[in-house]
């Protein structure tokens, strides 16, 4: 989420100089241009703000998070992902419309290559719970 937030902050005109590096700026950038330019509703802002929160209580407390609540949080981060691609023109789609139709004058540039096939929601699923179980493990 914090990703694609930076990434809509890009889209949005932020320069890359000019973006927050921790996750409380970037929350607090997008909530001032994705959610107060009538992009992206707020409720969405509010679950950046709630995964952000569930982190660094996971990260730095060690609490645990019930089963249920974790289920709600991942939905509500693939709908937040889906959303700003979606508005910010950040989905394959709309990339490929921008990015692979180069015309000659853009022969010089450089650019990134053009096959990009980000990790599967199940292989990143499989990540978490490895560095997850590792974590534990550590614990003991």
């Amino acid at each position: 989420m914090f990703d694609i937030a930076r990434a809509a902050l890009l889209r949005a005109g932020v320069a890359e100089d000019k973006l927050p590096r921790n996750h409380s700026g970037v929350i607090e950038a997008f909530r001032s241009h994705a959610v107060q330019s009538g992009q992206i509703d707020q409720y969405l802002a509010t679950q950046l703000s709630r995964t952000e929160s569930l982190r660094i209580m996971a990260d730095y407390t060690g609490a645990e998070i019930e089963l249920n609540e974790a289920k709600e949080v991942v939905r509500n981060a693939e709908l937040f992902v889906q959303t700003v691609e979606r508005v910010f023109g950040l989905d394959k789609g709309s990339l490929a419309k921008e990015y692979g139709h180069q015309t000659s004058k853009d022969d010089d540039k450089v650019s990134e290559p053009a096959k990009f096939e980000p990790a599967s929601l199940d292989e990143i699923r499989r990540q978490a719970r490895e560095n997850w179980l590792r974590m534990r493990q550590q614990e003991v």
